[in-house]
């Protein structure tokens, strides 16, 4: 490949880096046949299990919580008995133990990744890294060490969690990967380093680059940049180091655009996301993903442990916490719910078309939240709704559940109800819900997915992708519109409120709250509070004459002040 030459990827976790390259480069383990192959496969696996336990135990003790869930979670996956019935199942047909191990890898990957949800998608990935390390452990292979000698930039197919974790963030200038999306869990510990991260880089192993220039909020990478093309990636390198800075400033304000007062709150999936909210002093919980707490377990949580956790969320703010009720089945199996296969998870039964099956989980979950609100403000936000009567049956649970604890002289507390709003046919009759919803929340995700008919793990459909797409927007504002003709608020919650475009486009649409992930929070904050409020009919006109998402980013951005 020629010098300077430009790949791209996913934006993964943000930043610049430009240094020398580590390559780091994966043997696949020969594995000998041996006269008991399902003892041999056990035992490597009950090996591995206690190392990414123990890996998991140091690093969570060096304040490393987020990689420390990745490699517990790698643990029971390796005690997991699937691994060995899955071997058994190919030696019944003569395969060696080599080729049988490769296919019950292969057929437990493709098992979950076929499944089109990002979380579902990187447990398939979390099980391709087990695999390969109890095959390694059975050959006898040493795992590949990543020799730094300088600071640099790693550069792999893939990277495992229990590799990533173990990165000095003193010598690791940047990550880039062939495999992974902004999801995958390099992304998400290279995040919590505070590391430039790119992944999905086609070809990326084919070329042998002495140094390398990658943006991770872009998603752009030069191999052996020049000197002109250093100094661009320095230029956006001081440019974002600036941003930073004016973004701190902002911690803590009230955020107004012109009259309209809104909040910039925080998506979170357990305690230690909450921590990290509280830090950036965000504007209570937006979204809390509770679909976490029943996932990758045998039994679903207690009730006692969800008031706990609960509990702990609106303790540690003064604003609302938005708990969003479990949003599994379909895409999200919990295998202790026996719920069968779908051809079409996405479209199957998810959310709130899986609680009237199992009331009794559903129950114990509104009567965690009811005890938790009684120490603060508190919502309930009701996942895949599609049309009104889905959220009376919940309003109705909700009743019954408090009159059940009042009766039991168990102390409850106020909780608002509403919607997320993820199917169009809630945007277009949002005055159906009059009376019945108190918020409306969007989910931008899956709201493009289904208006777009574009599956967002595809990655040939990103254009299709887009929140900004004026069919998109005109949906968002339409839900804007009929919550406050309804006395409800409006919000947004999906990846989309965290794009400085994007929420600038809300906040002309008049949504009251915005939801992003924790270290997007400040940047939002200082987004809206940039913007000269004079612009908002310019914005909204561009929202419903604009033909295409390109053409509404281009006139929305050149209305924009940079904070």
């Amino acid at each position: 490949m020629s010098p300077t030459a430009e790949l791209s990827g996913v934006a993964a976790s943000p930043g610049i880096a430009i240094g020398p390259v580590v390559m780091l480069r994966h043997v696949d383990p020969d594995i000998p046949d041996v006269d008991d192959p399902i003892g041999a496969v056990n035992a490597a696996a009950a090996t591995v299990s206690a190392e990414l336990m123990e890996t998991s135990a140091r690093v969570r003790a060096g304040g490393r919580d987020e990689a420390a869930d990745v490699l517990q979670a790698q643990s029971l996956i390796a005690g997991d008995e699937m691994i060995a019935d899955a071997v058994a199942e190919e030696l019944e047909s003569g395969a060696t133990l080599h080729d049988a191990f490769a296919r019950a890898t292969e057929a437990l990957r493709n098992l979950l990744a076929s499944l089109p949800d990002p979380y579902l998608a990187q447990r398939a990935a979390d099980v391709g890294e087990v695999m390969h390390a109890i095959g390694c452990t059975m050959a006898g292979v040493e795992r590949p060490s990543m020799a730094f000698v300088e600071p640099s930039v790693l550069v792999a197919h893939e990277v495992s969690a229990a590799e990533t974790s173990e990165l000095d963030p003193s010598l690791v200038l940047g990550l880039v990967t062939e495999t992974g999306g902004a999801t995958s869990h390099v992304a998400i510990i290279a995040r919590s380093l505070g590391v430039p991260c790119v992944t999905g880089v086609r070809g990326l192993m084919e070329t042998d680059p002495s140094s390398i220039a990658i943006d991770g909020s872009t998603g752009d990478l030069q191999l052996d940049p020049d000197d002109s093309i250093r100094a661009d990636f320095e230029a956006r390198a001081a440019a974002a180091a600036k941003l930073r800075a004016r973004v701190d400033e902002v911690q803590g304000q009230a955020v107004r655009y012109g009259e309209h007062a809104m909040s910039i709150a925080a998506n979170v999936a357990g305690p230690d996301d909450v921590d990290a909210a509280a830090r950036v002093e965000s504007d209570g919980v937006g979204l809390y993903r509770t679909e976490f707490l029943f996932l990758d377990r045998p039994a679903a949580p207690t009730e006692d442990e969800q008031y706990e956790q609960y509990r702990h969320a609106v303790e540690s703010f003064d604003n609302e916490v938005v708990i969003r009720s479990f949003d599994i089945g379909g895409d999200k199996p919990a295998d202790y719910l026996g719920m069968p296969s779908e051809e079409n998870p996405f479209l199957g039964v998810r959310g709130v078309r899986l609680y009237e099956a199992h009331q009794d989980l559903i129950d114990g979950q509104l009567r965690a939240v009811l005890r938790a609100a009684v120490h603060g403000s508190m919502a309930l936000m009701v996942p895949m709704v599609a049309d009104v009567a889905e959220l009376r049956w919940v309003r109705g649970r909700l009743d019954a559940c408090r009159a059940a604890l009042s009766e039991a002289n168990v102390a409850v507390g106020d909780v608002k109800v509403g919607v997320m709003v993820e199917v169009p046919s809630v945007a277009l009759t949002t005055a159906a819900y009059a009376g019945e919803a108190d918020f409306f929340s969007i989910g931008t995700n899956d709201l493009t997915q289904y208006t777009m008919a574009a599956d967002r793990m595809d990655g040939r459909l990103v254009d299709l992708h887009d929140a900004m797409h004026p069919a998109v927007a005109r949906l968002c504002a339409m839900v804007a519109d009929g919550a406050h003709a309804n006395g409800a608020s409006s919000s947004v919650c999906g990846l989309a409120a965290a794009d400085p475009v994007s929420a600038v486009v809300f906040a002309a649409l008049g949504i009251d709250k915005l939801s992003v992930s924790t270290g997007s929070v400040n940047l939002i904050r200082a987004t809206v509070l940039a913007q000269d409020p004079a612009n908002r009919e310019a914005i909204t006109e561009a929202v419903w004459t604009a033909a295409t998402a390109a053409e509404l980013r281009e006139r929305v951005g050149a209305l924009m002040v940079d904070p």
